[in-house]
């Protein structure tokens, strides 16, 4: 029994798939059968059963499942321990955010995380929900933010707020197009995101449940550029509340249809094997602090 092998256990365990199993770990499909079979040998017995829900833990599989998982955690320990003996060590923290968080909220986080260790390398990417997520479970980052709800056995989740949404059209349109609501949201181009955001599931719920079924989208991920295309009068679309009341003050021409405000729910999220981690502690313990002030002035 190997690492490599309790690796492919491990994510075959928490994806329930053996093909997106094979995708995680940048392995073919046969290679990630051939190492589960290896393990299997190994320990004497079965550890997954194949139903049409996917690959399920037998109940040996579940009794392994935490050891192997602390198992990767202590090696994930040993291998940030053994990077500090070295002279020229410097000490990273990589964060993944979204546009949807309050750029006010960007600037007290970093600024904390600075104060706190002042020592460390904060990198920030940006990217969309499944972008973030996607980096996650590479290991590329030691935590990030997520719009919507997750799920996971190999994730932490942590709730910070909801985050309103708001409907936006061009100023020129709002009368005409409260005259006819909801169906007259059919009329128009939508402009959405794409499906790796987190307000791309929200958004197609949203017309389902009013029963829209618009005939034109524009697929665009870049939030201030939707603003732009809206003003411009390209569609509609549904932005962060706090955005769209940005762009009205900043004289952007653009209307809140108030009638249908969405909230989508943000988290916080790491890796199971990242909990003792100290960037993602630094990471953690500073989002905590600057969401729990913010609920504080509320």
């Amino acid at each position: 029994m190997d690492i490599n092998q309790l690796r492919a256990f491990i994510t075959v365990a928490h994806t329930q798939n053996l093909t997106q199993a094979a995708e995680r770990l940048f392995l073919s499909q046969p290679a990630v059968s051939a190492q589960i079979k290896a393990i299997e040998s190994d320990v004497g017995t079965p550890l997954f059963i194949r139903t049409s829900n996917g690959m399920q833990l037998t109940r040996a599989g579940e009794v392994l499942l935490p050891e192997a998982e602390a198992l990767m955690q202590h090696k994930h320990r040993l291998e940030k321990f053994a990077e500090t003996l070295s002279e020229h060590f410097v000490s990273h923290a990589q964060l993944g955010l979204i546009h949807p968080i309050a750029s006010h909220k960007v600037t007290e986080l970093t600024r904390l995380i600075q104060q706190r260790s002042p020592d460390v390398q904060l990198h920030i990417q940006y990217g969309m929900s499944g972008e973030i997520l996607e980096r996650l479970t590479a290991k590329r980052l030691h935590g990030g933010f997520f719009l919507g709800n997750i799920e996971g056995r190999s994730l932490q989740c942590r709730f910070l707020q909801n985050i309103a949404y708001a409907l936006i059209c061009p100023d020129g349109e709002e009368d005409k197009l409260r005259r006819g609501l909801p169906k007259s949201l059919n009329d128009y181009t939508w402009i959405e995101m794409s499906g790796i955001s987190g307000s791309h599931k929200n958004l197609q719920q949203f017309w389902h449940r009013h029963k829209l079924s618009p005939k034109k989208q524009i697929i665009c991920d870049y939030p201030q550029t939707i603003i732009d295309l809206v003003a411009d009068g390209a569609g509609l679309a549904m932005v962060p509340k706090h955005t769209a009341k940005a762009a009205r003050t900043q004289g952007k021409p653009v209307a809140l249809i108030d009638e249908f405000e969405q909230s989508l729910p943000l988290h916080f999220v790491y890796l199971d094997e990242y909990g003792t981690d100290h960037a993602l502690l630094l990471l953690l313990d500073c989002v905590l602090e600057v969401w729990q002030a913010e609920i504080g002035k509320a």
